[in-house]
């Protein structure tokens, strides 16, 4: 069973061929068999390990039409030979069943397929990668050929990259998912959106669709409703479609997922006649601890002027502006606001510490997960295999939440500043005018005398 995925790259052409061809990721050392003593005293007498010309090194890493060596020179001359987008390339993804595919196959499969999808045009890069616990190909496809056409990513070529991967898996033996799911597959920047913790515009248009659905009884009623938030709603051909205040990009309601399409929007409001959805509204709680100061008293005030801790939004409409790109992200200030409570951490020297003592710890974890990697590489049984994956992934569960802590650290470092820019941007209007009503106050007071 193969599942596969591509998707766009604007980055430059040379880090996604970096981390295709990632020697740690796609070379696997395999013994010779040789016993030659005199191999054995050569690698004594050089300080090396006893087995050491007794193994070989084996990379899966392809070039199609270029050579892995010159395939960013070769890639990079078709781009600059016309008048090319953004888009520098393409990275494909194909992902076996874990256990069910040796190395070697799965490399074949993703040369073959890179073949009869893009051979005839296109410069390619081929590489499995086998440093997790299930074999994987990566295909780094140049956006330009050598005719000067630019390749065009859509249903129709996908559709057909999943078919032919599909037959070859039938013609190596492997199993196929034969009815797969018809649901729409999220944009890579919303996968990694999640991983980090941060609400996407998909999100905060599902969330404010959520909320006025619970509320109003007629469809009517929702769509004003949804205008008085900002959203310009539209119809366009026989989709409807939404686009939030101040973003330049609509949004069709029938892939912002299941449920919120139009009818399954208009079935939602037509039943509060019958239940009414109550949803209690859960507030930030700070930390009990001494009067809050530094970082801790910065983020909760900005947290304050989110919304996040109990408030009335200020209706000035320019403080509001100042943050309406960071209300999306209160869940992400909040977090990170009892994050500091929780360790007392002040200033930013304590954060650095902190962050270093995390960075430690995810260290000694990433030197025993490997150990582990490089223990399984050597084996052939899966069963035996088995127990040592198991390890693999409880020591990658430990490494989450140390890799999401360090994380906050280096983004509460480079967000603060601005932050604290951002507040007195929002409050200084308001002190300027608090000087102006005293200074009214005792100068009629003076008159009065």
């Amino acid at each position: 069973m193969a599942t596969t995925k591509i998707w766009d790259v604007s980055a430059h052409i040379s880090k996604l061929l970096a981390y295709v061809a990632n020697k740690n990721k796609t070379t696997m050392e395999i013994k010779s068999g040789t016993d030659d003593e005199e191999m054995r005293l050569a690698a004594e007498m050089l300080g090396l390990p006893s087995d050491h010309f007794a193994t070989e090194e084996k990379k899966f890493v392809t070039g199609i039409n270029c050579t892995p060596e010159n395939a960013n020179e070769v890639m990079l001359a078709l781009l600059e030979s016309v008048d090319s987008s953004d888009i520098q390339a393409y990275h494909g993804y194909q992902s076996f069943k874990p256990g069910e595919v040796t190395p070697d196959v799965a490399h074949a499969i993703g040369v073959q397929l890179a073949n009869e999808l893009w051979g005839e045009d296109f410069p390619i890069i081929v590489a499995t990668h086998i440093d997790r616990g299930h074999v994987h190909n990566h295909f780094c496809l140049s956006a330009t050929g050598f005719s000067g056409k630019r390749y065009h990513d859509c249903n129709a070529t996908y559709k057909r990259m999943r078919d032919t991967s599909d037959r070859l898996c039938r013609e190596y033996g492997l199993s196929v998912i034969e009815n797969p799911s018809k649901d729409k597959h999220k944009h890579i920047a919303e996968v990694h959106a999640e991983k980090k913790g941060i609400p996407t515009m998909r999100d905060q248009i599902r969330a404010d669709i959520d909320a006025v659905a619970r509320q109003e009884f007629i469809i009517k009623n929702f769509y004003n409703r949804m205008r008085s938030l900002g959203y310009t709603i539209e119809q366009c051909g026989k989709f409807l479609r939404i686009k939030p205040y101040g973003y330049n990009k609509f949004f069709r309601l029938d892939k912002l997922g299941a449920g919120y399409t139009e009818e399954d929007i208009e079935a939602r409001v037509r039943n509060n006649a019958r239940v009414r959805q109550w949803t209690p509204i859960t507030y930030y709680e700070p930390t009990l601890r001494e009067k809050p100061r530094g970082l801790y008293a910065l983020y909760l005030h900005y947290c304050y002027l989110l919304g996040v801790i109990p408030k009335v939004i200020p209706k000035n409409p320019e403080a509001y502006a100042a943050i309406k790109e960071d209300v999306r992200r209160a869940r992400m200030y909040s977090e990170q606001a009892k994050f500091l409570g929780k360790y007392f951490l002040d200033t930013k020297d304590d954060l650095i510490q902190h962050a270093l003592k995390v960075r430690a710890q995810m260290d000694v974890l990433y030197k025993e997960r490997q150990k582990f990697r490089n223990k399984m590489r050597w084996m052939k049984d899966p069963a035996k295999m088995q127990p040592i994956r198991e390890q693999i992934f409880a020591i990658s569960d430990k490494l989450k939440p140390l890799r999401k802590e360090y994380a906050m650290c280096k983004d509460i470092y480079d967000r603060s500043d601005d932050i604290e820019k951002t507040v007195e941007r929002i409050e200084f209007p308001q002190l300027v005018e608090q000087e102006r009503q005293k200074s009214a106050l005792k100068k009629n007071g003076r008159e009065e005398r």
